[in-house]
């Protein structure tokens, strides 16, 4: 078996593990794709939780179809960043960002210019997943902070990854 049947039924067997709802994938979804190797991934616990690494990890709200998000690809996301709270519910105290609207945020995925548990918060995420992801400050703004974001805040997000472009294929 060559390398792109073997991809190609890999992708076949986690859609059809995917979400009963999931829509019918795009020229764009379909077309070659970087392999994700899915074992790389940290996997959900019981709980739905996932611990991605110190400082990093995210609960699962709505499972997602298809391929995982892997470095390089262009992602849409709606997006609404809190500063976290334990003593408010769910967690979430100030809102500090959304993405608000229609259109989605997008970014490419492990490009600079993010603090640094953003990257690795959404990369293995299934296109229309949702998670909440929780980034200790140490891979966000730090001691200093980041105006209206507090000195040593965790933040919160609230993501759903709704479009999963790699690049040179055409975008959905």
């Amino acid at each position: 078996m060559n390398r792109t049947l073997i991809a190609a039924s890999c992708c076949a067997i986690l859609a059809a593990c995917g979400s009963a709802d999931a829509p019918t994938q795009t020229a764009a979804e379909t077309s070659p794709k970087p392999v994700v190797d899915r074992s790389a991934c940290p996997s959900a616990g019981d709980d739905g939780t996932i611990d991605i690494r110190p400082g990093l990890w995210a609960r699962i709200l709505k499972n997602g179809y298809g391929r995982a998000a892997a470095a390089g690809d262009y992602a849409g996301v709606h997006a609404v960043l809190w500063v976290y709270d334990d003593t408010q519910p769910g967690n979430k105290g100030t809102e500090i960002w959304s993405s608000g609207g229609a259109d989605p945020f997008e970014f490419q995925i492990g490009q600079s210019g993010f603090i640094a548990g953003w990257s690795p918060g959404i990369e293995c995420m299934l296109l229309g997943e949702k998670r909440e992801l929780v980034i200790a400050p140490e891979l966000a703004y730090g001691a200093n902070g980041r105006p209206p974001v507090p000195p040593n805040a965790t933040l919160l997000y609230e993501l759903e990854l709704v479009n999963l472009v790699t690049p040179g294929a055409t975008a959905n």
